[in-house]
């Protein structure tokens, strides 16, 4: 086996060939646990000498390539053959240390919501959240399903068979919960608690609604036009210019009157379409959306997901106890906020799996040296990815990234620690011919402290 290591600027040639591992590599430092070793802290030598350098420190600290090169191998895995090959960017945090806190926690504070609230609305009277949706927006969603109809006909070459039922069906659902739609909302006192939820007018039947649930806060205007399909969906980087701009500056002042700019950044600027674009209007921009992330002390928490292969060959690996997958309410999603602007105002925001953080417990972590975690990969990829039987994949690595990510504490119901991982992603070519433009699924992660495989989607 032949794996070439590029290393960046002056850093001397670290391995040009490596043998294969002939066992699972764990590494625990001091023959500790992993909780030992996240209260073990950084020698003062080593962190000066970090500091002291012009380029990013920590690529100088733990040995790190700026790319990482692997030539391509093909190893029989269960149930086929797997085919790993890398030529990734190494992405490393611009800090010379890197912390682990606690973290906790499944409801946003009182407070917290009330400094949104406040940053939204003001002092703007709030109503109890009714359901249901006004005549007027069932009306003009039956007029834009109508002018998606037209469209259908005079360019049928642009839309897929089937298309024009799908929209008749929801024309006629539509229409036919319209004889029961309230022509306004009765507006009735708030209860104060934002679980029940609230709403606030700002024109004539035109509400936003805030709710709170556990780890999660949604909002939502009633005369939004952008359609919401998550930050990762393949929605173009938006172009910054004036408008953008603006929308932006909305954004960020929000984010500091809420007093979330202190923990959250700005990750992506992307531009949103109408909410139905089947009348062509695909092209039309009709909002920003804006995600935000989670940092800690400059390092960002990626929300990234680990993925082990398809579906089914996961689930056959599980029923031979190759793997465990947690069961559905114990998956562990990213810390996220993505909020839109319309119109000169927020019109969506949606807070998703909420983690409260807690004390920093290590300022400065003792990292592995990436050679060590280039032999934990090696050995994770060919002994925990599972495609369906006798069916040969292709994995081509293009980007490694050290960052932080929210694992589970052993026996501590709700309790996580905040930890460094390697993530390694990129994209398979038999699923199509080039990487897509956004990574969000790692193929490995990797524990910076200690070496050993861990699952973003489990936690652990």
């Amino acid at each position: 086996m032949k794996r070439i290591i590029i290393l960046c600027l002056s850093l001397a040639l670290l391995a040009a060939c490596q043998p294969t591992p002939e066992e699972e590599f764990v590494k625990n430092k001091s023959d500790g646990t992993l909780e030992e070793l996240i209260h073990e802290q950084t020698s003062p030598e080593a962190a000066a000498s970090a500091e002291a350098g012009e380029m990013n420190p920590l690529y100088a600290q733990l040995g790190a390539p700026e790319r990482f090169i692997m030539e391509a191998e093909t190893h029989a895995v269960p149930f086929s053959n797997l085919t790993v090959s890398a030529d990734a960017v190494v992405v490393l945090p611009n800090v010379s240390a890197i912390p682990v806190y606690e973290a906790s926690g499944k409801y946003i504070p009182n407070e917290r919501l009330e400094a949104i609230a406040q940053a939204l609305f003001g002092d703007a009277e709030r109503y109890a959240s009714e359901a249901g949706t006004l005549r007027w927006v069932l009306e003009d969603g039956i007029r834009t399903y109508q002018k998606m109809i037209d469209a259908i006909h005079e360019h049928p070459d642009e839309h897929w068979d089937g298309e024009e039922e799908q929209v008749q069906e929801q024309m006629q659902y539509t229409a036919g919960i319209l004889a029961d739609a309230p022509e306004d909302y009765k507006c009735e006192p708030w209860s104060g608690a934002f679980s029940d939820g609230l709403m606030v007018r700002f024109a004539d039947k035109r509400y936003i609604k805030m709710r709170s649930f556990p780890n999660r806060l949604t909002l939502a205007s009633n005369d939004r036009k952008s359609a919401v399909y998550g930050p990762y969906y393949e929605k173009p980087d938006a172009e910054m210019n004036a408008e953008s701009e603006a929308a932006k500056t909305i954004a960020e002042d929000f984010m500091k009157q809420s007093g979330l700019s202190e923990e959250y950044v700005l990750e992506r600027v992307q531009a949103v379409h109408p909410l139905e674009d089947g009348t062509g209007n695909g092209k039309i921009v009709t909002g920003y959306e804006f995600t935000y992330l989670p940092k800690y002390d400059g390092v960002k928490a990626q929300p990234y997901w680990t993925t082990s292969g398809s579906d089914t060959a996961q689930q056959k690996a599980a029923e031979k106890g190759l793997i465990e997958l947690p069961e559905f309410d114990e998956y562990l999603g990213p810390e996220i906020i993505v909020l839109t602007v319309e119109d000169g105002r927020i019109k969506y925001l949606d807070w998703s799996n909420y983690v409260a953080r807690g004390e920093r417990v290590n300022e400065n972590v003792p990292l592995l040296p990436f050679s060590e975690i280039e032999k934990a990969f090696y050995n994770a990829i060919f002994s925990g990815y599972f495609t369906d039987e006798g069916v040969d994949r292709t994995l081509i690595i293009t980007r490694v990234e050290l960052n932080l990510m929210r694992m589970k504490r052993k026996d501590v119901k709700d309790a996580y620690y905040i930890v460094p991982v390697w993530d390694f992603l990129g994209y398979s070519p038999d699923w199509g011919d080039s990487e897509p433009a956004r990574l969000s699924s790692a193929y490995v992660t990797i524990n910076a402290i200690d070496g050993t495989r861990i699952n973003r989607t489990n936690g652990y």
